[in-house]
């Protein structure tokens, strides 16, 4: 890319950035997606040390069973629809074909590994990680909203253990905290002791 092109593309995503965050703190009620948008334009542009990392085969393996395929679609306990290897459909929004293929379930779980977990990774670790240490944050965020996630990403930032920031995601309280907890604990391991369980 061209200098000029590169200053231009900044500014851009340098305006958006800034406009999102002004909105942000005037109301709670602006999709946190413009926001993470703008983190991952400006993420690109400066790629950090796990730029070119790509999750293990041990993870992807790890992740579908974790989610257990369902060809066809279910209710959640929280809204929302999930088909295949936990696509999620919130409620309000598109809804998911009533049943899909092996062979779908496999290529939308390869897609949302890249886009719901591996490239916020890329776009929030700006320190080196460890191929098990980049697989369980890969996890994580696969189960987080990106806003949610960057506050992991940023504990991991400052040298700290992840596990206070990723415990704050546990849904306390609910009847899906048992096994969110469950999940952050396993995630924990295979990011301290490469443990793929």
């Amino acid at each position: 890319m061209r200098p000029a092109a590169v200053i231009a593309s900044v500014l851009v995503i340098g305006t958006v950035y800034l406009a999102a965050r002004r909105l942000q703190d005037e109301s709670d009620s602006i999709d946190p997606d413009l926001i993470d948008f703008a983190d991952l334009m400006l993420s690109e542009l400066t790629p950090s040390p796990v730029a070119a990392m790509r999750p293990s085969s041990a993870l992807l393996a790890m992740l579908r069973e974790g989610e257990a395929l369902r060809l066809t679609r279910y209710r959640l306990g929280d809204g929302g629809w999930t088909i295949g290897y936990g696509r999620y459909y919130p409620d309000g929004g598109a809804v998911p074909p009533e049943r899909i293929t092996r062979d779908q379930a496999e290529a939308w779980f390869l897609d949302d590994v890249e886009a719901r977990g591996a490239r916020w990774v890329r776009a929030y670790v700006s320190v080196p990680l460890m191929q098990r240490q980049f697989d369980a944050l890969v996890h994580m965020a696969f189960n987080l909203k990106p806003s949610s996630f960057k506050t992991i990403a940023q504990a991991v930032n400052a040298g700290d253990d992840p596990e206070a920031a990723a415990m704050r995601y546990v849904r306390a309280g609910t009847n899906l905290e048992r096994g969110l907890r469950n999940r952050r604990e396993r995630e924990l391991a295979l990011y301290r002791m490469g443990t793929y369980a």
